[in-house]
């Protein structure tokens, strides 16, 4: 008999969402508390009881998870994840399969999540090689290559960036928050990113000074990207997306112009489908995900 109804469970930085999803990604019982930090021992308990709670209320037996994890993952095992006080690691793939035996299982980066969910059911659907980047309080970034996950920490965002003579993790500089870095680095103040998209609209001159320098250098951020991966497409989303209008056509000409020479396919920009609420339903095409393996 097929299998008709999975468990995806999100666990982010804030909040811990655990839910029975089906085949086209609805929800059919969800349970939400905040995420569980300094404990993950504790931390899988809750998400066993909260597991026990939606396959009840849903109907459904355990028999495919998919984890999507707001740290790092290889090959199913959680390195560290900073927000939640796991630095040494932790081994929940050991405990589910312990709990629930025989059971198929897939923890993955939340970037890594979000690349698969818009590869199979998002913006990217139909695509063998594609990648999804969310630019929002930080970078982060997931890739399909072939129709396959990379199941690689693909920590973006952390690569270093030299301006003026000092290095710099990427996103310190290009993120939502980013950009308030790097305009006060200029002698600029504002306080977020809304204040300088804004600035850029209204034509307002010394930030537009900062935007061209944090245009050109996203541009050579994905132009590396395209040097790595050669993705057909790249699915973008975080809070900068809200401002698309002002800075996305700048930036794919910027970042097609700075690997004009490699005859590489054209890199080619979209907001992804699957936007702030993206979690369940990444963690839900994990679970189907790895039905398939």
């Amino acid at each position: 008999m097929s299998i008709e109804k999975v468990i995806a469970i999100d666990c982010g930085g804030t909040n811990l969402r655990v839910a029975v999803v089906d085949k086209e990604l609805n929800v059919l019982a969800v349970r939400r508390q905040p995420t569980l930090a300094n404990n993950p021992l504790k931390l899988y308990e809750i998400m066993k009881e909260l597991i026990g709670e939606v396959c009840k209320e849903a109907h459904c037996k355990v028999e495919a998870i998919g984890m999507s994890m707001c740290g790092v993952v290889v090959h199913n095992k959680v390195g560290r994840v900073g927000n939640l006080g796991i630095e040494g690691g932790f081994d929940f793939e050991e405990l589910f399969l312990r709990d629930f035996p025989n059971v198929k299982i897939k923890i993955a980066n939340d970037g890594n999540c979000s690349a698969l969910v818009e590869a199979e059911y998002g913006v990217n659907k139909g695509l063998a090689d594609s990648a999804f980047v969310t630019i929002s309080t930080g970078i982060g970034l997931g890739v399909v290559h072939n129709g396959e996950l990379i199941d690689l920490p693909l920590e973006a965002g952390r690569t270093m960036q030299e301006y003026n003579g000092t290095m710099y993790e990427s996103e310190f500089l290009l993120s939502g928050n980013g950009i308030v870095h790097l305009a006060s680095l200029n002698g600029v103040r504002i306080v977020d990113g809304k204040e300088f998209f804004d600035g850029v609209r209204s034509r307002n001159p010394e930030i537009l000074r900062v935007y061209d320098i944090w245009i050109k250098m996203l541009g050579l951020f994905f132009g590396n990207l395209q040097l790595l991966f050669d993705c057909e497409q790249y699915a973008l989303s975080g809070g900068v997306m809200k401002s698309s209008d002002v800075f996305l056509k700048d930036l794919e000409r910027i970042a097609n112009a700075s690997v004009a020479t490699w005859r590489l396919r054209p890199i080619v920009l979209r907001e992804a489908a699957f936007k702030q609420d993206v979690g369940i339903a990444a963690a839900g095409a994990l679970a189907w995900y790895a039905l398939k393996k």
